[in-house]
């Protein structure tokens, strides 16, 4: 049977845990990957996914950090990273929750799993710690994170710019 019903999957979104770092840092590779091939200033440095473990993992234990997972029963499909800048010194001074790493499996995107994810890193994280607005980078030849960003409501404000010497 070929019907909606059947396209539709279930997940729950939480806060992630020391059991789910390991499917963490996989799904984090494959992007890591994703993204090295269209720029090489991705490519993953020797002690990469170690330093990136250790964000992790201190993120379980500071307040001003979080760490979400959405899951399909026990797998790990998606996961978001963020924390807590403070800006200060030549503008007023604004607390900003900002959004470090995202990403959902290929099969499951399209399918809510990423906007269920941001809307917890909102209604749980930003709003909980009074944050004037949320941010975040994306690459410019990353059009389908572009977009949906967009569609979230996010404005693009600056444009990165470097030369390689």
């Amino acid at each position: 049977m070929n019907d909606e019903s059947s396209n539709k999957f279930s997940f729950n979104v939480r806060k992630g845990s020391e059991e789910d770092i390991k499917d963490i840092i996989d799904l984090w590779l494959l992007t890591i990957n994703q993204h090295a091939e269209f720029d090489k200033d991705f490519v993953l440095d020797s002690d990469g996914k170690l330093n990136f473990q250790f964000v992790l993992e201190t993120a379980l234990r500071d307040q001003t950090q979080v760490l979400y997972v959405a899951k399909e029963d026990t797998k790990v499909i998606g996961f978001l990273y963020g924390y807590i800048k403070l800006h200060s010194g030549f503008f007023k001074k604004r607390v900003i929750a900002h959004i470090s790493d995202i990403t959902v499996k290929d099969k499951f995107r399209r399918k809510g799993v990423g906007t269920e994810l941001m809307r917890f890193f909102e209604e749980d994280f930003a709003k909980t710690n009074k944050v004037d607005c949320m941010s975040l980078y994306v690459h410019i030849q990353n059009q389908s994170g572009l977009e949906f960003y967009d569609n979230l409501g996010f404005e693009r404000k600056l444009i990165s710019m470097k030369k390689d010497l």
